[in-house]
């Protein structure tokens, strides 16, 4: 179980204007484009006291809401694409401030073998590690890169995740805002039937609410961004490697999802029409036969329900830019870390790129085959072609570092002065390809001035 004391102060730590202003200082640091609101550093900055405590009272007063992204897309060096987003300045900060106060928890959990957007660790430590590792005779290696990672992260399973592992419903109900801020434009309406629903639970009593608790399980709503409930879900974050390999697939687990909503929204229906369906009825009475005649009675409008739950786009995936992106990776990816480390497995992972270490083949074979099913219960998988099981002496690219027989190494930079030779011959051959372009065109413009003086001769004569 995550060993985790809950601080009071800390959604109150958020809502300071001093935290927002350490985060400020952070994103101005890091510079950056503004937003789809238009609002560039300079700007805000000019009124930078007034804005950072009209934010800190959206917080407090659970006015904040997201504004969408702005996405534009890059090239990669090998000639892939990649989509960024930026997010508002407003949004930044605010990301930003949740980053730097939730980041202590995560990483007194996170394992060695991670390297990625950690503090005090980066690409020379990865390739220290490596080294170190094949220095104790690990030859063999599964050099592998998770397959479109960031869009493929599954958003209800990270959140399953956080609830397991933090206990802040105000930053949770912010980080679920983000991960479905594309949609989001103004605060979410509640539908009308909720108030309804509420309102009867009410009058029939905390019993009945309690018993319904208990014979449906019910979880909060993070759709509609309401508070957390303190209770906490079983511990998914700390999946033992045996929990992971569970053989319950997606498949039964949707179903089973279903039926509870089901279950729930058709219950809750027939409460909120109790009063004129089941007057003669007693509230314990009608909680033990509404399972059995919900489908009977409630089918139609429960049928309904469930067609627009499931016909409702479902978003997955994070996007990349955002300052909080990088930590939210490391916190789904640690699952797979533990279960790796108690196979035995000697790993070393910077973000979605990979090493498995092992001593022969055969082992480096196992290897692989754990990774590919530990990262399918993560709903991931490998990229089969940027994946490789290889002696290191016929030489592995890592973090763009060479491990050959002849030990580890980083290719030599091109030197200036190549550099430039490539520059000049470049524009040599463009240059002379325009000059003959050009020549093409005045010999052919030559041709038709000789054609036309030679019609008009034969014309006059």
């Amino acid at each position: 179980m995550f060993d985790y004391t809950p601080s009071p102060s800390l959604s109150t730590q958020l809502c300071e204007p001093e935290t927002l202003h350490d985060a400020w200082r952070k994103v101005r640091s890091n510079k950056g484009s503004p937003g789809i609101d238009g609002v560039t550093i300079q700007q805000f900055e000019v009124n930078l006291t007034k804005h950072l405590r009209q934010l800190s009272r959206e917080l407090t007063e659970d006015r904040y809401y997201p504004l969408p992204v702005q996405k534009f897309t890059i090239k990669k060096s090998n000639g892939s694409t990649r989509e960024l987003s930026v997010l508002t300045l407003k949004d930044r900060i605010v990301q930003r401030a949740v980053c730097d106060l939730i980041t202590p928890i995560y990483e007194a959990q996170f394992l060695a073998c991670s390297f990625a957007y950690r503090p005090n660790r980066g690409v020379p430590h990865a390739i220290a590690q490596a080294a170190a590792i094949r220095a104790e005779g690990y030859e063999w290696v599964v050099h592998a890169d998770i397959e479109n990672f960031f869009d493929r992260m599954d958003t209800q399973m990270l959140m399953r995740f956080l609830r397991a592992s933090l206990k802040e419903p105000l930053i949770l109900r912010l980080i679920q805002m983000w991960l479905d801020m594309g949609g989001i434009l103004q605060p979410p309406k509640l539908p009308t039937w909720i108030a309804h629903v509420e309102n009867t639970v009410h009058h029939l009593g905390e019993g009945v609410e309690q018993v319904t608790d208990r014979l449906l399980h019910r979880t909060p709503r993070f759709e509609n961004y309401t508070e957390y409930s303190n209770t906490l879900p079983e511990d998914e974050w700390g999946h033992h490697e045996s929990e992971m390999d569970t053989q319950t697939g997606p498949l039964a687990q949707t179903g089973k999802e279903l039926l509870t909503n089901l279950g729930r929204d058709g219950l809750l229906l027939l409460l909120a029409n109790a009063k004129h369906l089941w007057k003669p009825l007693a509230a314990k009475q009608l909680l033990f036969i509404a399972p059995i005649v919900v489908a009977a009675l409630a089918a139609p409008t429960v049928g309904s329900m469930v067609k627009e739950r499931m016909s409702r786009p479902r978003k997955i995936g994070i996007i990349q830019g955002s300052p909080l992106s990088p930590l939210l990776a490391n916190i789904y990816l640690h699952p797979f870390d533990k279960a790796m480390t108690r196979a035995g497995i000697r790993l070393v992972r910077y973000a979605d790129d990979l090493l498995l270490l092992c001593r022969n083949e055969s082992r480096a074979r196992h290897a692989h085959q754990l990774a590919q099913r530990q990262l399918a219960t993560l709903k991931l998988a490998l990229n089969p072609k940027k994946t490789e099981i290889v002696d290191f002496n016929t030489g592995v690219e890592f973090l763009g570092h060479i491990f050959d027989r002849d030990g580890c190494y980083q290719p030599v930079p091109e030197s200036p002065a190549k550099s430039l030779q490539n520059q000049v011959q470049h524009v040599l051959k463009n240059g002379a390809a325009h000059v003959v372009h050009s020549g093409q065109h005045v010999t052919q413009h030559g041709k038709n001035i000789a054609t036309q003086l030679s019609e008009r001769l034969k014309r006059r004569t």
